[in-house]
């Protein structure tokens, strides 16, 4: 069969035929890679990935004694990790230094 021969229409759906045959296959290969992979590993389809994740950091989860104190309420405090809180941000912004705040 020639393709320069064939109608437009014919041409249209040709191409749907190819292009759902090619995903099919590439959905069949796809399966028998994940299935060698898992032979290989001796792991569960699902849990390929899973294993590369380590172990959460030492201090994860830990409560930090604080380091800073808001000198204008004596409840707010702040560790030094994570985000800077608001009272301290402004703070600083205002012109104050990072070292006056400190707990002694």
């Amino acid at each position: 069969m020639k393709i320069k021969s064939m109608a437009f229409d014919d041409l249209v759906v040709m191409r749907a035929q190819i292009d759902a045959e090619i995903e099919t296959r590439i959905s069949r290969q796809r399966m028998r890679l994940i299935e060698a992979i898992t032979e290989l590993r001796g792991t569960a389809p699902g849990k390929i990935g899973a294993e590369r994740r380590g172990k959460a950091h030492p201090l994860k989860g830990r409560e930090l004694p604080p380091l800073y104190r808001n000198p204008k309420n004596a409840s707010e405090t702040w560790a030094g990790r994570g985000n800077r809180p608001r009272w301290l941000a402004a703070a600083l912004k205002s012109g104050k230094k990072l070292e006056s705040f400190l707990i002694k």
